[in-house]
Order: C-alpha cells, then sequence, then structure tokens
C-alpha cells in the first residue's frame, strides 16, 4: 500500500517540530513540507501544490483559516491545536526565563474562557489579563500593536503570541515576548488523526465503480427498424461515445448482450468526471448524437460483486423515473440522481431513524419514499405545492402523488391550500406541507 502524502504547512521551527514527529509515522506517511515567513502566504502555496498531498496539515489555526478562506475542499485540512498545556509552557517560560510574576499579560489566539480555565486549573490568580481572539484572517500587524500597545502603556511585563512574525518583531522591540508552539503530543495525535483520514479517503476513492448502460425499449427499437443493419449502426454510435467516455473514467468497458454495455473503473475517477456525482457528460453527448434515449445506472462498492448490485440498482432507479435517466447507489445505501437534473436528489435507501420508519408506516409507503420526500423539502415551494411538482420532485407518478398528498393531510403533515386557475384545464390543487411537523422539523 503506498504512502500516504501529507503536507505539512507552517513557519520554519512548527514544521521542523511535526517533521520530527512524523518520523514515528515513517512507514504510512511522505512528509512534503512548505514553509512560509508569514500566514498570508499559505493561499500561494495551496494554490501550487493543492492537488499533490493526500491531506493537509497546518501547524496551527491561523495558517488553518487562511486555507479554509480560499475555498479549497478537494483534500481535508487539520491544524495542530493550541491547547492548555501550551499555555502551560508559556507560562513556565516567562517565570524561568525573566522571573515575571504573573500579573499583566497579553495573549492572542486563545479565548478568554480558555485562559481562564487554564489558570482555573493551576490555580493561579492573574491580574490585568489581555485577551486578543483571533477569529477568520489574522492581521500580524495589528496583532503586533495589540501587544506593543499595552507593553509600551505599562499594563503588561509580557507578551504570549502564537504567530511568529509577531514574536519576532516583538523581540525586536525589547518586548518580553513568548511564542506558543505546537506541543508533540498534539501533533502526533493530530497527525494519527489526518493520516487515519487520508486511508479512508483514499479507500473510498478507490472503491470499484461499476456502470450499466443501455438502451431504452431496445426490443422495441430493434422491431421498428428497417434493417438490423440499422439497429448495428445505431449500437456502434453509442459504443463510440462509450468508448471515450470509459477511456474518461479510466476504466474497461464491456459488452453485455444487444445495447447494454457496462464500465469497471474507480469511484474516485466517476466522482470528477460527474462533479460528485451531480452531472453526466456523456448523457449530453448521447442526447445530442443519439436519437434514442439510453439510461445508466452507477454503483459502489468494497467488492465487485456489491458495486455490480449497487449498479443494477441505480439503473433500476433511473428506468422507473422514465428514459434517459443517470441514477447512482452507494455502498452505504445512498442515492443520488437524477445526474444533469434540476431534480437532483440525494437520500437514502435505507430508513434513517424510528420516526422515519414509523411516518413511512403511517403514510404507507416506503422508507425510499419517506426520504426521498424529506430530502426535497428544501427545493420545494411547500406554502404551494401541487400532485404534478411533487411527483416531478420525488421522481414518481402523479397518481402516487395525489395519493400521497392525501395521506399527508390524513396526518395533519398537509393541509389544501388555495387553487390554480390555468389558461386551460381545470385548476390544479394546491397543498401546503407542514414541514415543521415532520421528523426532524
Amino acid at each position: 500500500m503506498r504512502k500516504i502524502v501529507v503536507a505539512v504547512v507552517g513557519p520554519c521551527d512548527s514544521v521542523s517540530l511535526i517533521r520530527e514527529v512524523a518520523k514515528e509515522f515513517g512507514d504510512e506517511a511522505e512528509i512534503v513540507a512548505f514553509t512560509y515567513e508569514v500566514a498570508a502566504e499559505v493561499p500561494a502555496i495551496l494554490a501550487e501544490h493543492g492537488d499533490r498531498p493526500d491531506v493537509w496539515l497546518f501547524s496551527g489555526k491561523v495558517p488553518y483559516n487562511y486555507a479554509v478562506a480560499t475555498g479549497y475542499t478537494a483534500k481535508p485540512f487539520f491544524f495542530i491545536p493550541h491547547t492548555g498545556s501550551s499555555l502551560y509552557r508559556a507560562l513556565v517560560q516567562i517565570a524561568c526565563a525573566v522571573g515575571l510574576d504573573a500579573d499583566g499579560i497579553s495573549f492572542d489566539l486563545f479565548t478568554e474562557k480558555e485562559i481562564a480555565e487554564t489558570f482555573a486549573d493551576i490555580p493561579l490568580t492573574v491580574k490585568n489579563i489581555y485577551v486578543r481572539e483571533i477569529e477568520g484572517i489574522a492581521e500580524p500587524a495589528a496583532i503586533t500593536a495589540f501587544h506593543y500597545d499595552l507593553w509600551r502603556a505599562g499594563k503588561t511585563k509580557a507578551a504570549v503570541t502564537a504567530l511568529r512574525s509577531t514574536y519576532l518583531e516583538l523581540v525586536a522591540r525589547k518586548v518580553p515576548a513568548f511564542r506558543i508552539r505546537p506541543l508533540r503530543d498534539n501533533v502526533r495525535t493530530t497527525l494519527n488523526l489526518a493520516i487515519r483520514t487520508a486511508e479512508a479517503a483514499t479507500f473510498k476513492e478507490s472503491q470499484i465503480a461499476v456502470q450499466h448502460i443501455a438502451i431504452d425499449d431496445y426490443a422495441d427499437i430493434a422491431r421498428g427498424a428497417n434493417s438490423g443493419y440499422d439497429v448495428r449502426r445505431l449500437e456502434a454510435k453509442l459504443y463510440a461515445l462509450l468508448i471515450d467516455y470509459a477511456q474518461s473514467v479510466q476504466g474497461a468497458i464491456n459488452i453485455h448482450g444487444h445495447g447494454q454495455y457496462t464500465i469497471y473503473s474507480t469511484r474516485g475517477t466517476v466522482a470528477r468526471i460527474t462533479e460528485d456525482f451531480t452531472t453526466i457528460p456523456i448523457r449530453d453527448e448521447i442526447v445530442r448524437g443519439l436519437p434514442v434515449p439510453v439510461s445508466g445506472g452507477i454503483g459502489f462498492g468494497g467488492t465487485a460483486y456489491g458495486a455490480e448490485e449497487n449498479a443494477y440498482k441505480a439503473l433500476g432507479f433511473a428506468r422507473h423515473l422514465g428514459k434517459g435517466n443517470w441514477m447512482v447507489v452507494a455502498d452505504d445505501g445512498k442515492v443520488s440522481g437524477p445526474l444533469s437534473s434540476r431534480a437532483h436528489l440525494r437520500f437514502s435507501l435505507r430508513a434513517d431513524s424510528e420516526r422515519c420508519r414509523e411516518l413511512a408506516r403511517r403514510l404507507k409507503v416506503s422508507a425510499t419514499t419517506v426520504n426521498r420526500l424529506l430530502a426535497s423539502l428544501d427545493k420545494m415551494d411547500i406554502a404551494a405545492v401541487s400532485a404534478d411538482e411533487l411527483a416531478f420532485n420525488l421522481s414518481i407518478t402523479p397518481r402516487s402523488a395525489r395519493r400521497l398528498l392525501a395521506a399527508l393531510v390524513g396526518q395533519g403533515l398537509a393541509q389544501a391550500a388555495n387553487e390554480e386557475t390555468l389558461h386551460k384545464g381545470r385548476p390544479r390543487k394546491l397543498y401546503r406541507l407542514l414541514a415543521e411537523n415532520f421528523p426532524g422539523g
């Protein structure tokens, strides 16, 4: 099994400490180090090297906040937390290095509550404590000024900072300054968590992905064709498109009978092509290039058998919705789809709670339908929904939607609203869904 690549980001001294501790994980992880002078350099580091590591580990919350602000989410982020033990060390340094008492100290990064609890645990009574909490992006110049102004005014005798740049500037100005640095135990714990998280993500990405693709109503198309050659040409055209698609997901393609194909690849490649299972580019190419609809089911699993089973389930869901749809079923029972549709939902095949199972029994529908309904509440105008709109959002027939609405009304989960008059035909009955009465509402 390949090693997990961990990108470590921070000032040089913190990165050196993390790399030292990381030697304990040498059989599992490869460390790639990136150092900076100021934390504002983090976005540039991330932009240049973001795709290579499996996980990013920041030396503290300050560089971590810079990374989060970039909006980059392709790989997981972790930071070494500064705990009360870090404060204990700073206080020991103050006492041992300069012999100061504990009155008149300025802190940054920590909250007032954290500092108060730390001193209470010692226990130690402290007067004249000043705290500059850091939320979001830190401004080193402002934090340096916070400490320096207090010291110059005679209100403090020492400054404790988490920013290396602030520490160096305060020392240059002759301020008794002390640096909060990561503790080895915190580094060890966080590094272990980062590696395990990356291992899980890597395993998930390497899961087997099976895609079953089929021409809808193939038998009817074959019967209505002028000749068998026309059907073969249609299949050849689709096969050519699917070969290119299989290459894009780095997969292998097999033909399973007339008008039926299977592509084998990995979850990670399919996730990237489908933008995390929301779109399906090959569907648009098929619509443009073929005169017949084609449906697809994508399944994932830890084994080939499990992935195949989920792919067949997904294809069944897709065809239940009509023609030309694509659905996804994951190994945990989560369903996504239809892909490339504004009615796209994510729901579970399994009842998520006893309350959901009870609601399914009351409404006399499946737990899957209940999960679809709950997942679609924030996608509909629940103050005025018609049977047709409910059918579209839940991927059920209008007749089933009317029965479901009647059951919801009977259970006190919906009530009749005004009717909507259309240009032609009878007025549509509208209902208000009482979302606050649903499980979890």
